[in-house]
This record gives C-alpha cells, sequence and structure tokens, in this order.
C-alpha cells in the first residue's frame, strides 16, 4: 500500500496536479519538489508576517508622547511622514527584490526580512530625536520591502493552479490570526515592563519593543533553515519594467480594469489609515480623557486589535457574498460597508465608549471587503496574457493609494486634528462606491444591448 501511495503521489506530481497536502477537506496541492517542511515554514512565516510589520506603528504613540516628547499636535503628521517614507523606499525597492530572489532564492531574502526587522525593533525604541526614528524607520521599511515581496512568491513557487486560491487564503487567514494573537499579549506588555522598570518610559519602551526583536530573530532562523533552498526556475525572460508598465496602463481602456485600479488605491489606503492613525488618535483621546500613556496606548491598541478580529470572523461570510454577485457589485458593496465605517468613526461624541465596538464591527468589516472585493475584481478582469503586468500595476495602484493617505491624511490632521484622515478615507470610499455604480450600470446596460 505504502509504495502505490508513492506511486500516485508521482503521477500526480508528474501531470502537474501536485501532491496532496494538509487536511483533506483543504484540497491542497503543492508543487513537486516542495515538501512538508518547507510547507510548514511557509505557514510559520505567514502567521507572524503581519503583525510584525504592523507592531512597527501600533507602538508609535507611546514613543511620541513618552520617549521623543512629541507634541501632540505635530503627532499626526509625523506619523503620517513616517509611513509616506517608509512606502516610498518599498516603492523604490521592491521590483529589485524580486529580482534578487529570482536569481539568489527566497530563502535568503525572505529570512533577511526579519533579521532586519528585528535589529529595526532593536533601534526603534533607541532615538533620541525624530530624524533618528526617521532613519531607523527607513531602514525597518527595506525589511517590509523584503517581506511583503517574498510571502505571495513563496506561495506561488509552492502552490500548482489547482489549489493556487486556496493557499492564498490559508496564508491570509494565518496572516490575520497572527495579528490578533501576537498583538493581544505585546499589548498587555506594556504595562508589565513600566511596572518592572519603576515606571521609566525609556526603559520601557526598549524592553516592549526588544520582544517583537526576539521574535523576528526566531522567525529569520527558522525561515533560514525550513525554506526551500535555490533560486526559482524561470520559465522565461522577463519583460523590461517601462513594457510592463505600458501592458498595466492600456488594460486601463477597460472601465472595469480602472475600476480595479481605483478600488485598490482606496482599498490599500483603508488598511493605511488604521495602521497609520486610528491608534495615535485612540491614544490621543484617552490621554486627553485623563488616562495614563501606557493605559492609553493600550485601551488603543486593545480596539485595533478587535478591528481585525471582527474582520477575520467576517472573512468567510464575505467570500460567499462576492462569489454570489458581480464582481463590480461587490466592489460597490465594499465601499459602502467600508464608507460608513470610517464616516462613523468622525461622528462620534465619545470614541472610548461602548458605541466604538460597534464600529469596530464595521471598519473590520469594511477593511476586509475593501481589499478582498478590490483583489477578485483585478483577477477576474486581468487577462490570461498580461496578467502580471495588470496585476503589478494594481499593486502600484495600492502602494499611491497608501502614500497618498499617508501624506494628505498627516497634513490634515496637523490641521484639523487626528480624526481628519478618517473624513478623508470615508470621501475616497464613498467616490468609489459611486463610480462602481456607474460602472455596473453601464457594463449590464452593455449585455442587455448585446444580447439583443
Amino acid at each position: 500500500m505504502p509504495v502505490m501511495d508513492h506511486r500516485n503521489e508521482s503521477a500526480e506530481a508528474a501531470s502537474g496536479v501536485g501532491v496532496p497536502f494538509g487536511p483533506r477537506k483543504l484540497n491542497l496541492r503543492i508543487a513537486p519538489g516542495v515538501t512538508t517542511g518547507h510547507m510548514m515554514t511557509l505557514l510559520f512565516g505567514s502567521f507572524f508576517g503581519i503583525a510584525m510589520m504592523g507592531f512597527i506603528n501600533a507602538s508609535q504613540p507611546y514613543l511620541f508622547t513618552e520617549v521623543l516628547k512629541v507634541p501632540t499636535a505635530e503627532q499626526g503628521p509625523l506619523a503620517g511622514n513616517l509611513t509616506f517614507l517608509s512606502e516610498i523606499l518599498v516603492v523604490a525597492t521592491i521590483g529589485i527584490i524580486g529580482a534578487m530572489s529570482d536569481k539568489f532564492g527566497r530563502k535568503p531574502i525572505w529570512a533577511g526580512a526579519f533579521l532586519i526587522f528585528s535589529v529595526g525593533y532593536v533601534l526603534y525604541p533607541l532615538a533620541q530625536t525624530v530624524e533618528q526614528l526617521t532613519a531607523f524607520r527607513l531602514f525597518f521599511a527595506l525589511g517590509l520591502a523584503m517581506n511583503t515581496a517574498m510571502l505571495p512568491s513563496v506561495i506561488n513557487d509552492y502552490a500548482v493552479e489547482a489549489s493556487r486560491g486556496r493557499l492564498i487564503s490559508v496564508c491570509f487567514m494565518l496572516n490575520g490570526l497572527g495579528f490578533i494573537l501576537l498583538l493581544t499579549p505585546l499589548r498587555l506588555l506594556l504595562p508589565y515592563f513600566e511596572g518592572i522598570v519603576d515606571g521609566d518610559p525609556v526603559l520601557a519602551a526598549r524592553y516592549w519593543l526588544w520582544t517583537p526583536a526576539a521574535v523576528c530573530l526566531l522567525v529569520s532562523t527558522v525561515l533560514l533553515i525550513g525554506l526551500k533552498p535555490g533560486a526559482p526556475a524561470q520559465l522565461g525572460k522577463r519583460d523590461p519594467m517601462l513594457a510592463t508598465l505600458k501592458i498595466g496602463i492600456r488594460a486601463a481602456k477597460r472601465i472595469r480594469v480602472t475600476l480595479a485600479y481605483v478600488t485598490a488605491a482606496v482599498a490599500r489606503g483603508d488598511m493605511s489609515v488604521l495602521s497609520t492613525f486610528f491608534v495615535l488618535w485612540l491614544t490621543q483621546e484617552a490621554i486627553a480623557g485623563g488616562m495614563p500613556t501606557t493605559d492609553a496606548s493600550t485601551h488603543a491598541l486593545k480596539f485595533y486589535i478587535l478591528i481585525q478580529v471582527f474582520a477575520l470572523c467576517w472573512l468567510p461570510i464575505l467570500g460567499i457574498i462576492l462569489d454570489r454577485i458581480d464582481r463590480v457589485a461587490g466592489v460597490a458593496f465594499a465601499m459602502l460597508v467600508a464608507g460608513v465605517g470610517y464616516a462613523a468613526l468622525t461622528l462620534m461624541g465619545d470614541p472610548l465608549g461602548p458605541q466604538m465596538w460597534f464600529v469596530a464591527v464595521l471598519i473590520g468589516m469594511g477593511e476586509m471587503s475593501a481589499n478582498l472585493a478590490s483583489l477578485t475584481l483585478i483577477g477576474s478582469e486581468a487577462p490570461e496574457k498580461g496578467r502580471g503586468a495588470v496585476i503589478g500595476m494594481f499593486s502600484l495602484c495600492g502602494a499611491i493609494g497608501i502614500l497618498s493617505i499617508a501624506k494628505f491624511g498627516g497634513m490634515l490632521s496637523g490641521v484639523y486634528g487626528t480624526i481628519a484622515p478618517f473624513a478623508l478615507i470615508a470621501i475616497a470610499n464613498a467616490v468609489v462606491f459611486v463610480f462602481a455604480m456607474l460602472v455596473f450600470a453601464i457594463t449590464r446596460s452593455r449585455v442587455a444591448t448585446a444580447s439583443e
């Protein structure tokens, strides 16, 4: 019987179907040459990836207030500038990183990302000026670019086409679970460290951020040991970057592709406004209400984590909804939910009160809806020939969205307060909702005309 099983697996691999992996109900299949150990390492890296990237923003309100003594009115613009500069570096380097991983392999690049995270978390609380903090953040951003590029690359290396979507979904779920299960204890460690150091905020901040530094060092070691060695096989010569860009731009002649590009910018902007401004805003509100900075930071982080919990719970329901309706209608639905959630934030009388629980549900649903709806739309609209170029342009639009919300949101927060970026993203969601409804009406009209 074992011999027969090995023969069956070999035959399946040779036919391009791949080798079974994991629970039968998931029906996951992996590429020939990929072992169970390689796959478990991929899942391990997926669990830690988003949490270790996101905690840097979540830690900033405490650093701004207690370590660097940044005035409250300047904290919003500073947070926006840090995200803006970080994303500029990501956009500038991510293509080079992808090319390097094709030549030298995914393993050293992805392991290197977490090593940079580790060093970055060691350096960040050592900053004594805003300029030093900015330099350390740009160093951390290099790891962010490496991690962002390597996770989808490794997934696509290890998967076969028959179960590519399911494997991406599994890694997506692990991203969310890792965010919740890692940030929750990290949130609770800050008051613990303050107690150990007799209330010294500088030492507390260092011990707090050096904890994820140790975690990242462990993850880097596991990736270096467990990932599949060697560079991936190349199917053909890469197109020049300019030619790829032209293909992506030409695809925008189709209105549904244009909608996908615009949706990508706003959907990534949704994520950026949460990671950059949400914890900062709630922390400032709690401090203004008389709460100590440590308690304010942990209270704000609690709601940030809850948003991700609600997003994760909403994911399976959302998948069913999006598969049952037109992709453009799905985008309209997503933008409506997200827009209502962010608008509700701007109208709250007491953001620290019980109504925040309800608004957190809406925001979690909206954030997940916007990102998944945009991905499903571009996945269905990108042509088989030039798919990589179109999805590359889609990713570029997402980066532009992050840059825009970071820069303009930071500027507005300096004038109107930290609540201003949420009003900006609520308006952006509303605009895309109207655009999606127009596209839906136009495409339905064309279909009806063609059938007559």
